[in-house]
């Protein structure tokens, strides 16, 4: 359970408390007789009436799944409100290799899937190879019809209809240069060792540069519209605004699991210390840990969504409460590390064992969660992903022995 750094309210938790004998101590003993026989609910129509604002950072840059984290705060959530929900079947696979630990990003209509060190870039409509790049070994950033990668030492800007480059940033550092995230499109902000480096969009003319400590890691994220939230593997947390001017910053006891979320009030960090930590609510008057939640590590991300903290540990899923830190249930999903959830139309799918596809919150609560809507067997581990864009999951999973494709599934 949670350590409580500061009591704030919460609406599931009041909910929880007025079950109080029916079973809510059991329902949050995590996979209970009663999350069992509970069924999901009935999820929302497919899609959503106006596409997610791309300004507005915990609802998506672009509607697409177009970074690491899905959007700009890396919540891992879909802004096109559209996913299956009553089970899957294969539209097509490509073959990767074992080793293959990234997720590929989506976004029109093109597939991004790194291959070891080349970006292989796919139709998403039927899987076939459009270009790829040698060099480039992490997802990129799409924006605009241009996708923003790493090479390493460098930021090259691809045009992703032909893979055609645009420019390319040297940016001379003893460190690595990350992949980088946007805000609106406003600038590029990567890191480059132990700097932050914000770039122009259509020239790589860089704008500000910023001392930190510690090697920056890939995808910032954006919170309320304005901070960039940095991490660095010293395990310090930066708020950096769009001038690289600071707004505050934590050391945490461990390094960065994953790169930072955030939803509407707090950012969060999952560490290789086991722990879950939300870093600030009410404003940035006050720096202090909310709370901390022990849930395993997760370096493949975690997601935020419909109040909860999702958190795949490689061999559980945790559900935890992001006013509180409470948790409201875990589920078994198998021994395997490299999947991490992704949200749309009520429903939470992870990897593992198999494809899971859940209902977070039956009956409205999350402490009956969770409800099995779908679960679906491979031959093997299912992961890295899943990820959703435009109704499908695209999935990395083991087909056969010794064989491993990239899946899309609809």
């Amino acid at each position: 359970m949670a350590e409580m750094f500061r009591s704030m309210p919460s609406t599931r938790r009041t909910l929880l408390r007025s079950v109080g004998a029916t079973g809510a101590s059991v329902a949050l003993a995590g996979c209970s007789l009663l999350s069992r026989v509970r069924g999901p609910d009935d999820p929302p129509p497919s899609g959503v009436d106006d596409m997610p604002d791309p300004g507005n950072s915990a609802r998506g840059a672009t509607g697409e799944w177009s970074t690491f984290g899905c959007n700009a705060a890396n919540t891992r959530e879909v802004g096109d409100g559209e996913a299956p929900v009553d089970g899957v079947s294969e539209r097509w696979r490509v073959e990767v290799p074992q080793l293959t630990y990234q997720a590929p990003v989506v976004a029109g209509g093109r597939v991004y899937q790194p291959d070891e060190d080349t970006l292989r870039v796919l139709d998403a409509a039927e899987g076939t190879e459009l270009w790829t790049v040698e060099g480039v070994g992490t997802v990129p950033l799409i924006w605009n019809d241009v996708a923003y990668v790493s090479t390493g030492s460098a930021i090259r800007a691809l045009e992703t209809d032909t893979g055609e480059r645009l420019w390319e940033r040297e940016l001379e550092t003893p460190g690595r240069v990350t992949v980088p995230a946007t805000r609106a499109g406003e600038q590029l902000v990567c890191g480059a060792g132990e700097r932050v480096v914000a770039l122009d969009l259509d020239d790589g003319t860089v704008q500000w540069d910023r001392e930190v400590f510690g090697q920056v890691q890939d995808h910032p994220a954006v919170f309320r519209a304005h901070w960039f939230v940095i991490t660095t593997r010293a395990g310090m947390v930066y708020l950096l605004d769009r001038d690289g001017m600071g707004g505050r910053r934590w050391q945490l006891p461990a390094e960065p699991a994953a790169p930072p979320s955030a939803d509407t009030d707090s950012v969060y960090v999952n560490c290789r210390d086991g722990t879950t930590y939300a870093l600030m609510d009410e404003g940035v008057s006050d720096p202090a840990r909310n709370w901390t939640a022990d849930s395993g590590w997760a370096d493949r991300g975690i997601a935020v969504a419909d109040g909860l903290v999702l958190v795949a540990n490689g061999q559980e899923l945790h559900a935890v409460d992001t006013e509180s830190g409470d948790r409201h249930w875990k589920h078994d999903i198998g021994d395997w590390r490299h999947t991490a959830p992704a949200y749309g139309r009520d429903t939470v799918f992870v990897g593992g064992d198999r494809l899971h596809a859940l209902d977070p919150t039956p009956d409205d609560s999350p402490g009956w969660g969770p409800a099995v809507r779908f679960e679906r067997e491979f031959a093997g581990r299912v992961g890295p992903g899943p990820v959703l864009d435009d109704g499908t999951i695209y999935v990395v999973a083991q087909v056969a022995d010794e064989t491993y494709a990239l899946l899309a599934l609809d």
